[in-house]
């Protein structure tokens, strides 16, 4: 049985319920983007008079947070305290060094902007796993909106994220472990230290720093380490990546994300880059969509078939099947080069509860342009050929790269999943923390390049806004 909270508004300055709910610490618990009209910050209007869409909706009835102002005084409302189910923790990594067997045990925690991940190692190995959404959400789906949004609320976006990785640590006995080892983007490095991010928001997207010093006024005067950034926009995540992925001339990795981070070495060195690929295929901002959770799609099969994680009935879509559902339907020919669907339909049944629009599919074009312009035009800098891929984050644990290739979402080379890199890191460097200064060293031998700056950028992503 879900449980509410009710709770009493009183509203003067008429802003949208879900402001007034993250600026009241009543956020949408959900993968809800706000200001989407997804549907998932659907809430119980219990009394009152309300304006919903542009019209007017007496109480009792159902809302959308996104799109709903109070007009009268006072309103009553019905809130769900938890909306969807936590994400599966990305505890896995792949073709990275075994770590140190060290007899003390140590945490990792991988500080993501949509989910936190956090495993306990003993002797080299995970014995325990968690993941929980970052609280910060409902001030914003990406680090751009935080850091606009850290102007007045600082420290409350601060806190949030303190207490979403107490939770873990306390779930993973914390206060028997040596370490912790920490690994985020730059903005959420800063917010961890306690240091404005405003610098990152504007170009050149300058770091306040880039070096954290050890903590040990967190969590019970526990040792905490945190993974250097490498830029204002390639953070401590893509450090740990880059680390552990043991790059080798010709080779790109790139971690999938809201932000797609990328660096390729050339016979020249190291270069990197961010996108924003924005939070399609992590499933928000789509109708029926879901982040790789118990009761996703995780993949959709060419005879209709589809896969379901944890098996049992479909409860939303995630990216992996999102993109194979690209690559199925426009090898049919159900989908046209612009992601139009040929019958005429404005939408078409992936499995029973589970539709896909074409604005859906909008939204994942705009996301695969962003990630092949991204990657194209890093190679085009460096001029020189693309040899192999390596692809670490959330989003790629169940990427089939062949349906990545079919989109064009990613260049027809050979593509290796290495899971989460970004945890790998930061478990390595609580186990041994000599690494750090290793991993300092890496900022160094990173040039860094700003897409907006290249003039084939553009035409690769609007080129990239087709499907093959």
């Amino acid at each position: 049985m879900v449980s509410y909270t009710i709770m009493i508004i009183e509203v003067k300055t008429r802003e949208i319920l879900s402001d007034l709910l993250r600026r009241t610490g009543k956020g949408m618990k959900s993968d809800c983007t706000l200001h989407k009209g997804c549907g998932k910050c659907r809430v119980k209007l219990l009394s009152g008079l309300w304006e919903s869409g542009g019209k007017l909706l007496p109480a009792p009835a159902s809302a959308v947070a996104c799109v709903t102002r109070l007009k009268s005084c006072i309103g009553t409302i019905e809130l769900p305290e938890e909306e969807v189910s936590p994400p599966l923790a990305a505890e896995t990594w792949n073709h990275v060094p075994e770590l140190p067997q060290i007899a003390e045990p140590v945490i990792a925690v991988d500080m993501g902007t949509t989910t936190i991940a956090a495993a306990r190692i003993e002797k080299g190995s995970i014995v325990k796993s968690v993941s929980a959404f970052n609280r910060q959400i409902p001030f914003g789906d990406n680090v751009m909106s935080r850091i606009a949004s850290s102007k007045e609320n600082f420290t409350s976006l601060r806190n949030t994220l303190l207490e979403t990785i107490h939770e873990l640590l306390e779930e993973l006995d914390y206060k028997s472990v040596e370490r912790i080892g920490i690994a985020g983007n730059t903005v959420m490095n800063c917010f961890l230290h306690g240091i404005p991010p405003f610098s990152i928001g504007f170009y050149p997207f300058k770091a306040p720093q880039l070096l954290f010093p050890e903590r040990g006024d967190l969590w019970e005067n526990k040792r905490v380490l945190t993974l250097p950034s490498l830029t204002g926009l390639l953070g401590g995540d893509i450090t740990g990546g880059l680390y552990e992925s043991s790059l080798e001339e010709g080779e790109m990795l790139i971690d999938l994300g809201k932000n797609c981070d990328i660096i390729y070495r050339s016979s020249e060195g190291f270069f990197g880059t961010s996108a924003a690929a924005g939070p399609a295929f992590e499933g928000a901002g789509i109708s029926c969509g879901s982040r790789a959770a118990a009761g996703a799609v995780d993949h959709y099969f060419a005879d209709g078939g589809f896969s379901v994680i944890g098996g049992g009935t479909p409860q939303g879509i995630c990216g992996s099947a999102l993109v194979d559902f690209l690559a199925v339907e426009r090898g049919k020919g159900t989908l046209d080069r612009f992601g139009r669907l040929t019958s005429g339909a404005k939408s078409v049944e992936l499995a029973p509860g589970i539709t896909i629009t074409e604005e859906d599919i909008a939204e994942l074009l705009k996301a695969k342009a962003a990630v092949s312009a991204a990657i194209k035009t890093l190679e085009q800098y460096c001029k020189e050929p693309l040899r192999r891929l390596k692809i670490a984050g959330g989003f790629a644990r169940y990427l089939d790269p062949e349906s990545a290739r079919k989109i064009g979402l990613l260049p027809p080379c050979p593509a290796l999943i290495c899971g989460n890199l970004s945890l790998a890191g930061a478990a390595h460097c609580a186990a041994t923390p000599e690494i750090l200064e290793e991993m300092a060293g890496l900022s160094k031998k990173i040039r860094e390049i700003h897409l907006n700056e290249y003039p084939g950028f553009e035409a690769n992503f609007t080129a990239g806004l087709l499907l093959l």
